[in-house]
Formats: structure tokens, sequence, C-alpha cells
């Protein structure tokens, strides 16, 4: 079941899900986060989580731009992953950004060194910056950070 979440005390659940899913990183590359680091994205962004039962598995969260959709996050706990719970979340984003901006173009940075992430996104559509669309995007504030890929729809 997918719920909106905004209230502060999720942002403890989006740590813990942060830090599960970026368990497939190697020690080294890792970056940890404490639920600090979600506060701000509680009161910013449009934020889901997936619930399985009791269970929190996965949050969403977004931001909606004149022009655009920028997923922000989309993580689910390790022993969550491969079972469906991304697809249903990224598709949540669609269908949420299509009611709110007809034929806006929906944007997910993914970490370079993450290819199954870039791979996930692909699978579903999105493509790569390409030189077109960063002209497009030119006048957005949008850039991409030479530790990101920038995907598009």
């Amino acid at each position: 079941m997918i719920i909106q979440a905004a209230e502060p005390h999720y942002a403890r659940d989006f740590a813990l899900i942060y830090n599960s899913a970026n368990s497939l990183f190697q020690e080294q590359e890792r970056c940890d986060a404490d639920e600090t680091t979600f506060y701000k994205q509680l009161q910013e962004d449009q934020n889901f989580i997936y619930m399985e039962e009791d269970t929190i598995c996965a949050f969403l969260s977004f931001h909606t731009f004149s022009e655009y959709h920028e997923l922000t996050s989309l993580y689910v706990k390790r022993e969550y992953q491969r079972a469906g719970i991304g697809e249903q979340l990224l598709s949540h984003f669609e269908a949420y950004a299509k009611k709110s901006l007809d034929n806006s173009c929906l944007i997910v940075k993914a970490l370079r060194n993450a290819p199954w992430a870039i791979h996930f996104y692909q699978k579903h559509g999105y493509e790569l910056l390409d030189d077109r669309m960063r002209r497009r995007i030119s006048n957005w504030n949008l850039t991409e950070k030479a530790y990101e890929r920038i995907l598009y729809k």
C-alpha cells in the first residue's frame, strides 16, 4: 500500500531505508544518513511510503516545478528489493505527475556508480540526458553533477 507521508517522524524510517538500500555499495563508497538528512525533504517534497502489513519498506520523494517533476528519492529496503516495489512507486510518481502537469518532463538523478539504478530507470522508459535535452533544460536551473546522471522521460 502506498500512502502519503509528510510528518517529521518519518525521517527516521527514511534514514533506515536509505541506509539499507545503500548497503549495495562497498563500504568505502557508502554515505549513511541519519534522520536529520530527511527533515527538509519531508517539508518541501511530495513524499510517499510503501507499506507491507505494518512495515515501511520503501519511500519516494519528488518535487514539482513549473516545467518538470523531479524524483528526488526512491529507495527500497534491501530485503524488499527486486519485488516490484520500486516499479510501483515509480508508477505512482508518474501518475501523480501526469495529473498535475500535462506533458511535463519527468527528471530523475541517479548516481553514476549505481548502474543498476540507471538501468532500472532506462527499463521504464527514461533516457540519459542528451544534447537536445540539455538545451531544453538549460533555463531550468538544473545541473548534472559529476557524480550523477540525469535521466528524463
